[in-house]
């Protein structure tokens, strides 16, 4: 019953996002005059149907919830009314064309300010130190980094993505919080290096949180310390052939239940709950691991945030569909309309914060496919 539910759910988000299209086109119209046949919520036999009997404009619910249309008269053949699509001008055609996808953009900048505001961004925090780290000195475990080079960390610009573009040797700035009196400094790092790690572990980000969280097969409690040094203890196994390590193994740690009872932690939960990570053999640092906390957009920041995070996902999609032409996408990993359906109904389980990253990225999809030149897809 509750997975019907949820592919109800993503039946209703796809015609909101279908329908906020074909509103565009709608509107557009009416402002330069175009005369419309039917604006239609789905495709197939119709279910409801209502006629303005001013101007004529028949509005339709139909059967089948995947996809929907706004008719223009003359969109297809000539016709001598004056207000038929072919009979305006090239400029206002186009216009009503392409304000479908302005009108996706808009919902998609709306959705993705409501995510920011709720689900907020990761601030790195750095964690722990390289043991050879010539930077231990200059930073202290849970300063929050902000800024590198002057560009602020945001929910679009990851600290990651950053720090790829900076060659061994350059010059970095970065912009901390203090953990020790929560006040900005910027620590500028010279001619940096970039420290191999010799053998992969895993380690635990979590700063706090855990007191009598996590409890030893024997029934005590772990302090954060405890925690850090079992998990630091188990040695990531690499298999040979694929060379991915096996996943972390939460055997030696318990939860204890309402009744005084003990239960293993799933590795999923455990991974979650203490923030274990792992370092691989080989991988390159500034000499210190760092973890995202949430941080979170006011309700104007949001506002002004979300234009930009529309336009990044828009770049990874096209970087996506590019990937099909250099090799890097396959045509498999792609999916139509029943393919977002499941997608939708399966992260709406996962919560809300889940839920409402996805509709700014699926309407960023629906523009940026409807203003591919063919026809087809539109709506």
């Amino acid at each position: 019953m509750m997975t019907f539910l949820y592919i109800l759910l993503a039946l209703v988000v796809l015609m909101v996002l279908i329908t906020v299209h074909e509103f565009g086109h709608f509107v557009a119209g009416k402002i330069f005059g175009f005369k419309i046949n039917e604006f239609s919520i789905g495709f197939g036999p119709k279910i409801f149907q209502k006629k303005n009997k001013k101007t004529g404009e028949l509005f339709s619910i139909r059967l089948l919830p995947l996809g929907g249309y706004c008719a223009f008269e003359g969109e297809d053949e000539e016709n001598p009314d004056k207000n038929a699509f072919n009979n305006k001008s090239p400029w206002r055609r186009l216009i009503v064309l392409v304000s479908g996808v302005l009108f996706n953009f808009i919902f998609g900048v709306i959705t993705a300010a409501i995510f920011l505001m709720v689900n907020g961004y990761g601030l790195p925090y750095i964690s722990e130190f390289t043991p050879d780290s010539k930077n231990a000195t200059l930073f202290r475990q849970g300063d929050i980094v902000t800024k590198v080079n002057g560009k602020s960390v945001e929910a679009y610009r990851s600290m990651s993505d950053m720090l790829k573009k900076i060659e061994v040797g350059e010059d970095i700035t970065l912009t901390v919080l203090r953990n020790v009196d929560g006040k900005k400094q910027e620590i500028v790092l010279k001619g940096i290096q970039k420290y191999k790690t010799e053998e992969a572990y895993f380690y635990v980000s979590k700063m706090s949180g855990l007191d009598n969280l996590v409890y030893t097969p024997n029934g005590n409690a772990m302090s954060l310390d405890d925690i850090k040094r079992a998990v630091e203890s188990i040695k990531p196994v690499k298999n040979e052939e694929t060379g991915e390590y096996e996943k972390f193994s939460s055997e030696m740690f318990y939860k204890k239940n309402a009744d005084g009872t003990l239960t293993r932690y799933e590795n999923d939960d455990f991974i979650k709950l203490v923030g274990v990570n792992l370092v691989k053999e080989g991988e390159t640092s500034l000499g210190f691991l760092f973890y995202n906390t949430q941080a979170h957009y006011g309700f104007f920041e949001s506002i002004l945030k979300a234009t930009p995070f529309c336009f990044y996902i828009c770049g990874l999609i096209l970087m996506t569909l590019g990937g099909l032409f250099t090799g890097a996408t396959k045509v498999s990993d792609l999916g139509g309309t029943i393919t977002a359906v499941s997608q939708i109904a399966d992260y709406s389980k996962m919560g809300l914060n889940t839920f409402l990253s996805l509709l700014p990225l699926l309407s960023m999809n629906l523009a940026i496919f409807n203003i591919l030149p063919i026809p087809a897809l539109d709506g």
